[in-house]
Order: structure tokens, then C-alpha cells, then sequence
């Protein structure tokens, strides 16, 4: 019977090709786990809405407003 090494950052063969993309994938899963938590997160705290866009329920200060004279060239 063939057992699967589980391929972690610290016991990775670098020289294995394989072992490599095995990690590549698992770190990509994960990532996308985390990724997807996230957002699940902002949307259900009300900081972004179903589009993927955050939404500000307080207003801006006066120099992070659109019409302000604020730059950041200093």
C-alpha cells in the first residue's frame, strides 16, 4: 500500500518536483480557505458588500474627502 507523505514547508524536498507541486497545491487550498473566510467575515460584519466592495458607514475625514486640496506630494 502507498502512503502519502503529507508535504509541509519544513519537511519539503526541494529537489523533488513533485513534492514541490504537491506543496504548491496544498498551500494554494489553504489560501483559499483563508481567503474565502475572510471575505465571508467583512460581508457578515457589513464592511463589504455582495459585489465585493467595502462600504463606510462613517464619514471620511476632511482631507480623505474627494473635493479635499489634500495630496500626498510632501
Amino acid at each position: 500500500m502507498e502512503t502519502t507523505k503529507k508535504v509541509t514547508m519544513a519537511n519539503v524536498n526541494l529537489n523533488d518536483p513533485a513534492e514541490l507541486a504537491l506543496l504548491h497545491e496544498h498551500q494554494d487550498a489553504l489560501f483559499a480557505e483563508r481567503k474565502e473566510a475572510i471575505l465571508v467575515k467583512l460581508k457578515r460584519d457589513g464592511l463589504m458588500n455582495g459585489e465585493g466592495n467595502f462600504v463606510f458607514n462613517e464619514p471620511l475625514p476632511a482631507d480623505m474627502q474627494p473635493d479635499s486640496p489634500a495630496d500626498f506630494k510632501h
